[in-house]
């Protein structure tokens, strides 16, 4: 806590209470509580200090210089109001009780002023005064007492202005929001004795917690920059033309200790230069060095109603402030939105989604993309959906499906509904009467031949993050959730409506009594595991791990894929920047006994509610990588600002903040060239190899925001694009060219990542990256034909080869 804050709450001491007023209060016995509380108070050991009438002198002349100030503007007047007098502790004479309650209003004035105290923890004395006749009134709690204004100062500075900070700025107060002693008798004491009892209560309600090395050091920290954090006021007339931020320092990757602690930086460098940083994020267990105060100033989370607690808690972790207002955020945790409300989305900000993400967040529309899918390629390679119809639309296809099946053995199918969560309106039927022949439902082979473990059925829960769709990068957690139903699988058709047993939602197996909890994230025990026991299980029994991973893998890429089309075109008509976007998916996936994987559903908002150290630990791990592979940086306060306000303040070093230009942005003329060349041979592998051989400034930016990115990817692992990803791309409605880039690049520099980061960086340094359209004539592609369109494509692949 600020000294000057404890100064107030140590001092502010109001005057007894009258017997005259005591005998006026009502009977209900609030009086004794305030008596008792005055009793505690003056029992306690801290002691007032003394001060002198030196000191109330000097202060009767700073009155008196205000009163004839006061038609100045309120620039000068808060000029004024700093130079408060300080006590003159030579002098042995007291202030009376009603002189030092005075003193002590124009310093809590000056600490509101200076923004040492937050404006919203006070309130106005009229606020808290009872009405006439007086009541007893005790103040909420949430709040802390506004300025007493003595009636002495109301004659004294007659009918003048005075300049409050209060949650708007410059908002003033008049003669007439101050009321007159003499009108009020003995309510003044009667109102500072409620201001005594409502600050003995907050001081009780604050927890007393014992602070270590780290908590000290960060204050230490703080106190650096407060000075300049006070200059930097939020008022458009507080004009500060110094900055304390060293940007070396804050883009430095040193880390210190404190304790067993490693505290890191709260930036996280890009490797390249001319390129600004991203703010860090962490789990609980890791520390982050706090940003400046002005930085920090422009680091605003915008809440929701359905903000995960995880996610709260890792931007809390690096300095965000939550709000649930304004429009200044830097990014937030929301649910899904039209695709029209994404254009209000500005450039610096991101939202966990993109739009048009329910083609496979809706069970309907994920079998329509995926059985789009086996139509366009063949069923074979999209043989990790089970068989589904929709209905109404697909029952008679259905009804002669089931009758098929059921005239030779006994079928079994579950009905679910398209866009429901948590195994709402889910069931398992084997009957044809068991349909609804009206409602919208999805009906599926039912999967009757699972892997299980202990008797049990299971379904895991992988977290597939997807930074950008154009290009398409995807990336898989490394760790997850093994869900298993709470009651031993039977085939019994009997048993199709336990739901304990067919279904492995947590949310439903939760209210079985023989329900299991795990707390540990390595134990294979309880009817949740995490994603790295269960592979640890597997191994032990002669699993092959790995090509169950590469199957699950291969279903989430091509389940993506399927919508990629979609994404796209929404997201270009409706999203300013690509970088504003982005998504976790929550994909459920099913081992049948031969451990072949099957998708169950997609879940566009996954649950991130953590019951368990279990879920706090594969949680808050997964969503402080997400973070921080998601790239957010500081924005500039004119991009934040609409009034052109931050034109009056200092500016932020360019090398901390958002820079639009390092993005991809608007293709030129030449570049447009290059993409419709490559698109157009997109078949030709030899071609296609040719596109890393020059880079135009959107390829260098492309290239540099996916190597920025794989380097923050902690936990996570690219899936796509890799090496071994080149197959993909036939299965793309339509070639995109930054996809055969990013391809390429990568196949090219797969073993030797650090030449391809020092080529990058060395046009970094020339800003090759930052021009639109290019200057430079050895990064134009039509130059670049000129030159070597004579040359045969062998040739010009030898000459490569050679080179390097």
């Amino acid at each position: 806590m600020n000294p000057d804050v404890s100064f107030v709450f140590d001092y502010i001491v109001p005057i007894s209470l009258s017997h005259q007023y005591l005998s006026s209060v009502n009977s209900d016995g609030n009086h004794q509580k305030l008596l008792q509380r005055r009793q505690e108070l003056s029992n306690s050991t801290t002691k007032l200090p003394e001060l002198t009438t030196t000191t109330f002198q000097q202060t009767l002349t700073f009155v008196e210089n205000f009163k004839r100030n006061q038609h100045k503007s309120i620039t000068d007047k808060s000029r004024v109001l700093l130079q408060i007098p300080q006590e003159n502790t030579n002098d042995n004479k007291t202030l009376t009780p009603q002189q030092l309650r005075y003193q002590l209003n124009l310093k809590l004035e000056q600490l509101i002023r200076t923004r040492v105290i937050e404006p919203h923890r006070v309130i106005n004395r009229s606020n808290i005064l009872p009405a006439s006749p007086i009541k007893s009134k005790i103040v909420p709690k949430e709040t802390f007492p506004r300025i007493i204004i003595p009636s002495y100062l109301n004659r004294s500075v007659d009918k003048s202005i005075i300049s409050l900070s209060t949650t708007t700025i410059n908002t003033t107060v008049t003669q007439d929001d101050l009321i007159d002693k003499d009108s009020l008798g003995d309510n003044d004491e009667a109102c500072e004795e409620m201001m005594e009892e409502e600050i003995i209560t907050f001081l009780q309600q604050q927890p007393m917690l014992d602070k270590d090395s780290f908590e000290m050091e960060t204050e230490e920290y703080e106190a650096e920059f407060e000075e300049e954090s006070l200059r930097d006021s939020e008022s458009d007339v507080d004009v500060d033309n110094t900055f304390p931020v060293d940007p070396a320092l804050l883009l430095s990757d040193k880390t210190r200790r404190v304790g067993s602690t490693e505290v890191k930086s709260g930036f996280i460098p890009s490797l390249f230069a001319n390129v600004p940083p991203t703010i860090r994020f962490c789990n609980e267990t890791e520390r982050i060095e706090p940003l400046p105060l002005p930085l920090q100033k422009m680091m605003k989370w915008k809440m929701s109603s359905i903000t995960p607690n995880v996610v709260k808690s890792a931007v809390l972790r690096s300095g965000f402030r939550l709000s649930d207002e304004g429009n200044d955020w830097l990014g937030t945790w929301s649910r899904h939105m039209k695709p029209v409300c994404f254009k209000a989305i500005r450039e610096y900000q991101k939202i966990n989604h993109f739009p048009g993400s329910f083609q496979i967040g809706r069970k309907d529309r994920l079998w329509r993309n995926l059985s789009h899918m086996q139509a366009v390629h063949s069923r074979r390679e999209f043989d990790f959906v089970p068989q589904t119809f929709v209905l109404p639309a697909d029952f008679l296809l259905f009804k002669r499906v089931f009758d098929e099946v059921s005239e030779t053995k006994e079928s079994k199918w579950i009905i679910k509904p398209p866009a429901s969560a948590r195994g709402q309106g889910i069931r398992v039927i084997s009957k044809m009467e068991q349909v609804p022949k009206k409602r919208a439902v999805v009906v599926q082979k039912y999967i009757a031949n699972p892997y299980l473990i202990n008797g049990h059925k299971f379904d895991l829960r992988l977290y597939v993050y997807v930074p950008s769709h154009d290009p398409l990068r995807i990336y898989l957690f490394d760790d997850g959730l093994t869900r298993f139903a709470s009651r031993k699988y039977s085939t019994s058709v009997k048993s199709l409506s336990d739901r304990f047993m067919h279904l492995t939602n947590y949310s439903i197996n939760r209210y079985n009594s023989e329900y299991k909890s795990n707390n540990d994230s390595t134990a294979c025990a309880g009817h949740k595991w995490s994603l790295k026991a269960l592979w640890a299980y597997l191994k032990k029994r002669d699993v092959d791990v790995a090509d169950v991973i590469e199957r699950i893998k291969d279903l989430v890429i091509k389940t993506i894929i399927s919508a990629d089309s979609y994404v796209n075109v929404l997201t270009k008509a409706n999203v300013r920047r690509k970088f504003s976007v982005h998504e976790l998916f929550g994909f459920d996936v099913i081992l049948d006994e031969q451990c072949k994987p099957y998708i169950v559903e997609v879940n566009i908002s996954p649950s991130l509610h953590s019951n368990s150290p279990l879920d706090i630990n594969v949680k808050g791990s997964m969503i402080s990588d997400l973070l921080n592979l998601s790239g957010f940086m500081i924005p500039d306060r004119k991009d934040m600002s609409s009034d052109g306000s931050s034109r009056k303040k200092s500016k932020l070093p360019k090398s901390l903040i958002f820079d639009r230009r390092v993005l991809p942005q608007g293709l030129s003329t030449d570049e447009k060239v290059k993409h419709q060349y490559f698109a157009q041979r997109h078949n030709d592998e030899q071609i296609r190899k040719n596109i890393v051989d020059l880079l135009t400034p959107d390829d260098l930016r492309i290239l540099v925001e996916t190597e920025d990115e794989f380097a923050r990817r902690g936990s996570f692992e690219r899936i796509f694009p890799t090496n071994q990803t080149r197959k993909y791309l036939k299965y793309f409605e339509t070639p995109r060219y930054y996809n055969l880039l990013l391809n390429e690049w990568i196949t090219k520099y797969t073993r030797n990542e650090d030449r391809g980061i020092a080529l990058l960086n060395t046009f970094c340094r020339k800003e090759i990256h930052l021009q639109n359209p290019a200057v430079d004539t050895n990064h134009m592609w039509t130059q670049y034909q000129k030159l070597h369109g004579h040359l045969s494509y062998r040739e010009n692949d030898n000459a490569n080869t050679n080179g390097s």
